[in-house]
């Protein structure tokens, strides 16, 4: 994945009242959680930080932090839409330590056609949409290609049978199903009526009821 760099600025003002200053003037609040525990307050410019972010779309992605005199690696965290227009409103970085794994989750990307969908009329059905590895920072990426082409009808793909190599360790549970090749389902069919045979009449509730009480009204008139 290519290195995304984020130019920003220490800030030290706080408070919802400050954060509503620098969205008016065209700025995202943020914030770096360091790996000592402290918190360092940053501001970054929203045109900028939407341009260096276009093309992009991983949940956990790595980024370099330009504070002017240092330079600061770490993952995306989180980030806040606003409700109505969907830009970002604030931004959550964790610094990281190049040197030693983090845990993320990266989404899983099916490629192919699986033999059970080609030659069985079967159905790819995909269960999990990501899964939580551990890695070294540099060898986060987007997401992951899984080829399921060789997959036949009744076949799964479980969470410890991805080849994902050997820079990341998959912590998601073993047995989780990642995808599925099923049969597709019968169209459920209704008998045919025999030709010439007459078509059996819907039953009316309450009929029978109705045709007793009046016996006994037709005997009275006579």
């Amino acid at each position: 994945m290519n290195q995304i760099t984020l130019t920003a600025q220490v800030r030290s003002e706080q408070g919802s009242k400050a954060a509503g200053r620098l969205r008016r003037a065209g700025m995202i609040p943020g914030i770096i959680k360091r790996m000592n525990g402290d918190a360092t307050l940053i501001q970054l410019d929203a045109h900028d930080y939407e341009m260096a972010m276009r093309g992009h779309h991983g949940d956990q992605l790595l980024v370099v932090i330009d504070l002017g005199q240092a330079k600061v690696s770490a993952l995306l965290r989180e980030l806040q839409h606003d409700v109505i227009s969907g830009k970002v409103i604030h931004a959550d970085f964790g610094e990281v330590d190049m040197g030693h794994t983090v845990r993320v989750e990266i989404a899983i990307n099916l490629v192919g056609t699986p033999d059970g969908v080609k030659n069985a009329n079967g159905v790819l059905e995909q269960d999990l949409r990501a899964i939580h590895v551990d890695c070294l920072p540099g060898d986060i990426v987007e997401s992951f290609d899984i080829d399921v082409s060789g997959m036949k009808i009744g076949d799964k793909l479980l969470a410890s049978q991805l080849n994902l190599g050997d820079k990341y360790h998959v912590t998601t549970h073993g047995d989780a199903v990642v995808a599925s090749c099923v049969a597709a389902d019968e169209e459920i069919e209704l008998p045919a009526v025999a030709d010439g045979a007459p078509a059996a009449e819907p039953e009316v509730i309450g009929a029978k009821k109705d045709e007793a009480a009046a016996a006994p009204a037709a005997d009275a008139k006579k």
